[in-house]
């Protein structure tokens, strides 16, 4: 378990990569936001959903948590204004994390096995993970959006790995 310090901390930083998110996703257009990239052979809608399931799933699931055993709620990817609403929901469920605690983390591979795996984890670990996994989906969606409207105007961290970003301005001061 981790210290109610390092909770406050993972809160914050999903929160700030939440808002970075629902910013550009207000920003873009809606036929940007739903236009497959044959390149990607995915929309931003999609990431954007898939990205967002990751957190319901963590926040609805409780103690036991399977990311794998989610809604894919077309909606999220086909309507930007609603991915808006979803983003507010989850930032606000967020907000109301105050203390660690153990998570029984499942996965399915139903190539290998009909029974899902089950792994220790704990709320901090699983924050730490869909922050990771929704600045990696950002990351992605900054290539769709650039690949399709290279004057689209997003900010430099968006989609980039906390740990770029400060070695980017140790570099950029020192």
């Amino acid at each position: 378990m981790v210290e109610v310090d390092s909770i406050t901390a993972l809160r914050q930083l999903n929160i700030e990569t939440l808002n970075r998110l629902r910013d550009v996703v207000s920003m873009v257009d809606q036929s940007l936001y739903t236009h497959l990239n044959l390149k990607g052979r995915a929309s931003i809608g999609q990431h954007v959903r898939h990205t967002l399931e990751f957190y319901l799933r963590l926040f609805q699931d409780g103690t036991e948590v399977n990311y794998d055993n989610r809604k894919r709620d077309i909606l999220i990817e086909s309507a930007s204004n609603h991915a808006v609403v979803v983003i507010d929901e989850i930032i606000q469920s967020l907000q109301e994390l105050d203390q660690d605690f153990v998570i029984t983390l499942k996965a399915d591979f139903p190539t290998v096995s009909n029974q899902s795996v089950s792994v220790s984890s704990s709320l901090s670990r699983e924050l730490l993970y869909v922050l990771e996994h929704a600045i990696h989906h950002m990351a992605l969606i900054r290539i769709l959006i650039k690949d399709e409207d290279s004057s689209f105007e997003l900010p430099d961290s968006f989609g980039v790995a906390y740990s770029t970003l400060a070695y980017n301005s140790s570099e950029a001061n020192g």
